[in-house]
C-alpha cells in the first residue's frame, strides 16, 4: 500500500468520525485502551482477562487472586499510552 493512498484512507476516516456524536469516539476510544492494554500485555505473558482488565483501567478496581506484578502492567501500559498519545 503506498502513502497517498493512506493518506486518503486517513481523511475519509477522519470525515467519517467527524459526523459521529463525541460520546461514541469517546466509547470507541475507551474500549480500543482497555483492549489494547489487555491485548499488549497478554502477548508478555499476563494472565488478566479483558473483563478484569476492564475493571482496573475504567472502574479502579484491583483483582483478586493476581500478581501485583500484572495489575501494574495494565495499568502502566494504558499510562504510556495516554503519554505517547499526549505527545
Amino acid at each position: 500500500m503506498d502513502y497517498e493512498l493512506l493518506l486518503q484512507l486517513k481523511e475519509t476516516v477522519n470525515k467519517k468520525c467527524a459526523e459521529l456524536p463525541a460520546e461514541v469516539l469517546s466509547g470507541f476510544e475507551n474500549s480500543f485502551n482497555i483492549e489494547y492494554a489487555h491485548n499488549s500485555t497478554a502477548i508478555e505473558g499476563n494472565t488478566l482477562t479483558l473483563i478484569q482488565t476492564k475493571a482496573i483501567l475504567e472502574d479502579g478496581l484491583s483483582v483478586g487472586g493476581k500478581l501485583l506484578r500484572e495489575i501494574y502492567e495494565v495499568a502502566n501500559h494504558a499510562k504510556a499510552l495516554a503519554y505517547v498519545k499526549k505527545c
